[in-house]
């Protein structure tokens, strides 16, 4: 499957051609439904208080409409750096790395050390998408979507 968990990363991955257009559909579907299950999983063994407080993992880190702009530049940004070492270093024929599997762990432990507190730092909608179903949470639910396939097209713009 190429460990697509990310639909973002997909659309990402077949604007520079690392993917065919007849899988992208079933890749997101299949993420969305990973994204399901594994919020569904946490809420079965947590304690539901415990679940309740964390508003069931869905991102919830913006509270007010002020805060909206800087973490949909930060999802967008964090977005970007993702897709962008995902594709120039597991995908690009030219560029292409055995290091590929660190550079992408390292980019998405940077993206959450510098974004966790503006935005959660979620670069993927499939992980939004779960927990914001699960627990029923969709305030601003919006910029996780948006953010991310901004920076996948910023990202197919930039390699292409």
């Amino acid at each position: 499957s190429g460990g697509h968990f990310n639909p973002a990363v997909s659309l990402g991955a077949w604007l520079v051609g690392g993917l065919s257009l007849p899988m992208l559909l079933p890749y997101w579907v299949s993420q969305l439904c990973g994204g399901i299950v594994g919020a569904a999983l946490a809420k079965a063994v947590t304690a539901g208080e415990r679940f309740a407080n964390a508003s069931g993992g869905a991102c919830s880190s913006i509270g007010s409409e002020g805060q909206v702009p800087a973490a949909l530049g930060a999802e967008v940004v964090l977005s970007t750096l993702l897709v962008l070492t995902v594709c120039m270093g597991a995908l690009n024929e030219r560029t292409r790395t055995p290091l590929a599997p660190f550079c992408i762990g390292f980019s998405v432990t940077a993206g959450i050390l510098a974004g966790g507190t503006v935005s959660g730092a979620c670069m993927n909608p499939a992980r939004a998408f779960g927990p914001a179903l699960v627990a029923n949470h969709w305030d601003y639910h919006w910029v996780y979507w948006v953010g991310p396939v901004l920076g996948s097209l910023l990202v197919g713009a930039l390699v292409r």
